[in-house]
């Protein structure tokens, strides 16, 4: 007789077992409709590479969607029938979510993904232009957010270092990179991308130290001023500091 209860028990838990689902992601609680960064359209930083908006709103599908990490307290969230690490999003409200897309370059160079990307796919270099041995780089690299660099050139009137003094010595100041605008791609000119608008150079640099400049933010690690009376021009400092460089709103 104690063969018939020992059966059923085998069979109930047969049974559980058998009904045991995945549950579906979680909707959002928090969302980046009020953060800065997504109203000015900003970049973000996810597993070591920037993502940038693109594309349009999407629907939230927890059954398709995964939670991958967070940004400054909002969540990212991962489409599962997409490429890995090639699209994040952001939620930003009534159950949409903002596209962000990796650019195609680098390891990534040459590949379109799982999905036509929305930025040009960067060419994978010709192996035989690529140098016979290692050479030392010939610019630092980019910091954050920045769109080009140089580092001020030493005059050839200056007096040689002689050969047996050593590096950190002498007290002379290392030489820093200065951040630059980007080269001239079109008509416009030297430009920059500020708040989501392209700002065209608009004439020679004044000085700076006036009390009708204000600081209303910050591009590539330098601030930006406005001057009274005039919102369609922002100012960037020059190399001496003691100036700022004009840019108006390309309309």
């Amino acid at each position: 007789m104690w063969l018939l209860p020992l059966l059923l028990v085998l069979l109930g838990g047969g049974d559980a077992a058998a009904q045991i689902q995945s549950r579906p992601t979680d909707p959002p609680l928090v969302t980046a409709v009020n953060e800065s960064w997504y109203r000015l359209s900003e970049p973000i930083q996810f597993a070591g590479d920037l993502y940038y908006p693109a594309g349009p709103l999407v629907f939230f599908n927890g059954n398709t969607m995964v939670r991958t990490g967070h940004y400054n307290g909002v969540p990212l969230y991962a489409d599962t029938t997409v490429e890995p690490f090639s699209v994040v999003l952001v939620p930003v409200g009534r159950g949409l979510l903002q596209p962000y897309e990796r650019r195609r370059r680098g390891d990534l160079a040459g590949t379109t993904g799982s999905r036509s990307p929305s930025f040009p796919v960067q060419p994978v270099p010709d192996s035989a232009s690529l140098p016979m041995a290692a050479v030392s780089p010939t610019s630092p690299p980019l910091p954050p957010g920045a769109i080009g660099v140089y580092t001020p050139e030493i005059p050839t009137t200056a007096p040689a270092r002689p050969a047996q003094e050593a590096v950190g010595t002498t007290g002379i100041a290392p030489r820093r990179p200065v951040v630059i605008a980007r080269r001239p791609e079109s008509n416009d000119g030297i430009w920059i991308r500020f708040r989501g608008e392209r700002w065209v150079h608009a004439g020679p640099a004044v000085p700076l130290g006036t009390a009708d400049f204000t600081r209303v933010g910050e591009y590539a690690g330098v601030p930006v001023y406005t001057r009274r009376g005039s919102r369609d021009v922002i100012y960037l400092p020059t190399q001496d500091g003691a100036h700022v460089a004009p840019y108006r709103l390309k309309r």
